[in-house]
């Protein structure tokens, strides 16, 4: 996110909402990792996020919104160049983005260690 804060402060904002979406994008797939998923599709990684940690309320609802706004403006800043998105859209699409890296930080500290292997060495 801090990546696009700099992109955004410096005029580009299209850019800026690409690198949002993405660090939007990695979070949610390292929270589906956690439980053991790995999707390659963009689509597949927001509608399964959706469906293991929004609709079962691991983490809120809304960053589940946001993946998807997220997505959408990615989309359109990245193939609609005639029409800037505009930079207080962007300005709030981090801020959520810093909200759920920290909700999804502090979902991925809690979870129980794994137990160790079975050749552990005597």
């Amino acid at each position: 996110m801090d990546a696009a804060d700099l992109l955004l402060e410096n005029g580009y904002v299209n850019i800026a909402a690409s690198r949002t979406y993405y660090g939007c994008f990695y979070t949610a797939q390292a929270l589906l990792f956690s439980l053991g998923f790995e999707y390659s599709s963009h689509r597949q990684v927001v509608a399964q996020y959706g469906r293991h940690f929004s609709k079962t309320r691991l983490l809120d609802p809304s960053y589940h919104a946001l993946l998807l706004t997220a997505f959408d403006l990615r989309q359109f800043a990245d193939y609609q160049v005639e029409n800037p998105v505009k930079a207080e859209v962007v300005s709030d699409l981090i801020a959520g983005g810093r909200s759920f890296l920290k909700a999804a930080s502090e979902y991925l500290a809690n979870l129980p260690e794994p137990p160790s292997g079975g050749n552990a060495e005597p």
